[in-house]
């Protein structure tokens, strides 16, 4: 298993191009909160900003009345909703599905493949975390198949949801816990579009999948 520690000598290259208000990356149209407490439509499409497949077929279900979407939509505000959530870091939170805030994300994951009894399809986890993670980027880490493969070793199933981003969550934290510092210290001067502080956990995404995209040997 590779880990986050093997990039130092690369990071503070990939998150300037990446944050480079001229460039060609998401950084300045993706990383805009918003209303931290509500999501709209809009809101539901900004997965598309990081290379999702998700348009209109995905996002109006999630604004009927009822149904699936309505399920999915539900469980996602509801990590917006509940005080704990406001505050929790993914660094400290306890991973566990039954309790605590890090239970409320996980039930969104799961209900993209469970609400109604039919779920969304191509509307999983990935999608799931790309809209909670503007919302709460010091709680919900984003699950991409080019952080996935770094390391866990191979690329997610399609649709991943459920098990599949479970087994990402402990080595990604692990990870994280022990390169923190030196995490912490490069992201200081780094703001984002909207004047936010740069978290640890899009630090993080943006080091490994810019690494990748570039094809960085470094």
């Amino acid at each position: 298993m590779r880990t986050i520690g093997t990039l130092r000598g690369c990071a503070e290259k990939h998150l300037q191009t990446y944050t480079d208000p001229r460039g060609l990356r998401a950084f300045h149209t993706y990383d805009w909160q918003g209303d931290p407490e509500r999501l709209s439509p809009l809101d539901c499409l900004a997965p598309a900003l990081l290379s999702v497949r998700i348009g209109y077929k995905q996002v109006v279900p999630l604004f009927h009345p009822d149904g699936p979407g309505a399920e999915v939509l539900q469980a996602m505000e509801a990590v917006l909703a509940d005080k704990a959530c406001m505050t929790a870091d993914f660094l400290d939170v306890t991973l566990d599905p039954s309790t605590g805030p890090w239970s409320l994300v996980d039930r969104a994951l799961v209900a993209t493949g469970e609400a109604g009894g039919t779920g969304l399809p191509a509307f999983k986890a990935v999608a799931v975390t790309k809209i909670l993670h503007r919302k709460r980027p010091n709680l919900v880490p984003i699950f991409d198949s080019s952080i996935y493969q770094f390391y866990v070793g191979e690329k997610p199933v399609a649709g991943a949801y459920k098990d599949t981003p479970r087994r990402l969550w402990p080595l990604f934290q692990g990870a994280l816990r022990r390169e923190r510092d030196w995490l912490q210290d490069l992201i200081v001067p780094i703001r984002k579009p909207d004047g936010r502080p740069l978290s640890l956990l899009r630090a993080a995404d943006i080091i490994i999948w810019e690494h990748t995209a570039s094809g960085c040997t470094t």
